[in-house]
């Protein structure tokens, strides 16, 4: 099975550059009165959601051959942890520290030791987090918590609390229940669902062998589905609304990606690779990176641009603020802790066998 899926990896650009799109859109509206997208009334761009499908098709796919092996538990967190939690803490902290050096900048962000310790930890407690962005991180992480059960050995007992998971997340999401306390929000999110729809895409990629040209087609309607999702949302022509729409074209572009790097061996340009390696980072700077951009741009110097060149720089200067993050600072720390894992792995692997060797003597 070919664990490397190219077309998966630089999907995972989608996602920051939807989500700088609409920032982009919403700060050029607030300051500069410009209509940029021509989607006024659009908040979200549905490019977490593609995340949220793609973190639970990825999930499954990587490890559907370990279920049941608790020995797994510590490399899957581990591997998770490493991939989020140091570049977030140095982001953070970055914004942390511009927010007390200029009260004035966020105002709002003023918070109590506890709230702040919260927001490095990704533990929700109902108020707003030190970086806006990592609401979908900690929704993530539970997500990535809760996932560790299939590593248990008790399968039935799995795939029923797994079932019962969806059943109360979903009664949650269309308003059967609901309850005012902040963990059993998160514990039984409408975006619980989105997690195991990507799930059930790895299911089916693994189990189905679609035609090649069905693969290409679901893809491209997967892409072009999100921003149909947009105009429909905007003009109303159907019921459906931004989350499930961007949905179901999230399942489309992962299964009809996946079908097709599963079959061929496509080359991505460099860049498109690089752009879907450091789209975490870009994630994670763009807001921030927007915002200190709108300060620069609305002095006089700056009247002669046009908005839209204004808004095509700001689009331009956050995705490369991003690919430098990644570059020097989210890439070699990975690199560093994933050498790491392997010498842990190394040494456990020596051990066992030092000890397998005394109890045969």
């Amino acid at each position: 099975m070919r664990k490397h899926l190219n077309l998966i990896q630089f999907s995972r650009a989608f996602v920051p550059i939807f989500v700088i799109l609409f920032h982009v859109k919403a700060f050029m509206m607030v300051y500069f009165h410009y209509n940029f997208l021509m989607l006024p009334d659009i908040l979200k761009s549905g490019g977490v959601y593609y995340f949220f499908a793609l973190s639970g098709f990825m999930a499954y796919y990587l490890y559907h051959n370990k279920f049941g092996n608790r020995e797994v538990i510590k490399h899957f967190l581990y591997s998770r942890f490493i991939r989020i939690y140091p570049v977030y803490w140095i982001v953070t902290t970055a914004v942390f520290v511009v927010i007390m050096l200029f009260p004035s900048l966020a105002p709002e962000k003023q918070k109590g030791i506890g709230d702040i310790i919260y927001s490095f930890l990704l533990i929700p407690n109902g108020s707003n987090l030190v970086l806006d962005v990592a609401w979908s991180l900690v929704h993530t992480v539970f997500f990535y918590l809760i996932f560790t059960i299939v590593f248990f050995k008790k399968v039935k007992i799995t795939i029923a609390a797994t079932i019962l998971w969806a059943v109360i997340s979903l009664a949650f999401s269309i308003q059967l229940l609901s309850s005012p306390n902040i963990l059993l929000n998160y514990l039984f999110n409408s975006y619980n669902l989105i997690f195991l729809t990507g799930i059930a895409c790895a299911y089916i990629v693994l189990k189905v062998r679609l035609n090649l040209y069905v693969s290409w087609i679901l893809a491209i309607i997967g892409v072009a589905g999100f921003p149909l999702s947009w105009i429909n949302a905007q003009y109303g022509y159907t019921a459906l609304n931004i989350e499930i729409a961007t949905t179901i074209a999230s399942v489309f572009i992962i299964i009809g990606f996946s079908s097709i790097d599963l079959q061929k061996d496509l080359k991505i340009p460099k860049v498109a690779q690089y752009l879907g390696d450091a789209s975490f980072s870009i994630y994670l700077t763009h807001y921030y990176c927007i915002s200190a951009l709108t300060i620069i741009f609305l002095q006089p110097m700056f009247n002669p641009l046009s908005n839209i060149v204004i808004a095509i720089l700001f689009i331009t200067l956050s995705v490369i603020c991003g690919c430098l993050v990644y570059s020097f600072i989210e890439k070699p720390i990975n690199k560093k802790l994933k050498q790491v894992l392997k010498r842990n792995q190394r040494y456990e692997s020596k051990s066992i066998v030092k000890e397998l060797k005394e109890n045969a003597q």
